[in-house]
């Protein structure tokens, strides 16, 4: 991240959440723990380190904002303050042992300023360990400690933690200007639909088209529809023939499933809203409207939720072939 970027990111990404929280800082008004919940990409990090940035920043500009070009913001963005601890998952997970470096830190004072900041990427990853270690210091506040939690999905956070923070809902970028940043970037108009739908990262954007995989996604996961969808039970042959050879790591594996949920959830809005909507699968559109029209809603909210589902058995380390073939039977059977 450049010197000046994640302020210049959070403003252009989340204007409305980044003069509010700039306010809430300048004021001293911060609260001791916050989640921030949103698609990869939507600016979650910037505002964070927007925030730390402003506690620290020598020269505050005019409007409130950090300047992005003292010692004091250099060294924030280039991880070098120790009052500001950032944490992100080692491997898959965040473990035990960076959850108790985080409660040192807890532990200590501020070094340099009259605040520290914690900001814990990945926040959905924690161990169940980990995270309750962590709840301890959520629920016992210390003054002058400030923690941002950041992740792609809530639902995979202890309920526990989440009551006890602020959550904050992190807007989508407006799908129709990011679908033009990509295709700006050489993306195919086909593939940065389903992209937009996935992530507002340009880069993660990028590195989906390596080796045509969104490609060869789009192609095998709407042949496993079309043959699920029809109450073919080829489908279980695709998990192994189409599916597992995209699935080569688990991140790979993330965002198949959530190819499969955004599926589901568009046949789902076809059933309710315009045909001619943005779906993530333009070229699956004739299959999802006969579909959407001939399922009832009970039915396509179920293969939702199954869906949804298959999020938390990936991060409990369930095999992930094992999740596909389950969620395949069960596809067919609601709809035979």
């Amino acid at each position: 991240m450049q010197t000046t970027s994640a302020i210049e990111e959070a403003l252009d990404k989340q204007p409305t959440l980044t003069r509010h929280f700039m306010t809430l800082a300048q004021e001293a008004r911060l609260s001791h723990a916050y989640l921030f919940s949103g698609m990869t990409g939507c600016g979650k990090k910037a505002l964070a380190l927007s925030v730390a940035m402003r506690l620290f920043c020598e020269t505050p500009t005019a409007d409130g904002l950090p300047c992005g070009h003292c010692a004091e913001c250099r060294r924030i963005l280039a991880g070098d303050n120790p009052d500001v601890v950032v944490e992100a998952p080692e491997g898959q997970r965040i473990k035990v042992d960076q959850v108790r470096h985080i409660k040192d830190e807890f532990s200590k004072s501020a070094v340099e300023g009259k605040t520290k900041i914690f900001i814990i990427e990945g926040a959905e990853t924690l161990t169940p360990n980990a995270a309750n270690g962590l709840l301890k210091f959520i629920e016992e506040p210390a003054d002058n400690r400030v923690i941002f939690l950041l992740t792609t999905n809530k639902s995979l956070i202890l309920p526990t933690i989440i009551s006890r923070a602020q959550l904050v809902e992190f807007s989508l970028l407006a799908p129709k200007a990011f679908q033009e940043v990509l295709t700006g970037a050489g993306i195919s108009a086909n593939q940065a639909a389903l992209i937009g739908a996935l992530t507002n990262s340009v880069e993660d954007a990028t590195a989906m088209t390596e080796d045509d995989w969104v490609a060869r996604v789009q192609a095998e996961v709407g042949r496993w529809y079309t043959q699920l969808v029809k109450g073919d039970a080829t489908a279980f042959v695709t998990v192994q023939t189409g599916l597992m050879p995209l699935a080569s790591d688990r991140s790979r594996q993330a965002i198949l499933l959530d190819v499969v949920v955004i599926l589901w959830q568009d046949t789902l809005n076809l059933k309710y809203l315009d045909n001619n909507q943005t779906i993530a699968f333009p070229k699956l559109r004739d299959v999802m409207v006969q579909t959407a029209s001939q399922v009832d809603e009970v039915t396509l909210l179920r293969l939702v939720e199954t869906a949804l589902q298959t999020k938390s058995a990936l991060a409990s380390n369930m095999n992930f072939q094992n999740i596909m073939e389950t969620m395949t039977l069960a596809g067919l059977d609601l709809l035979k």
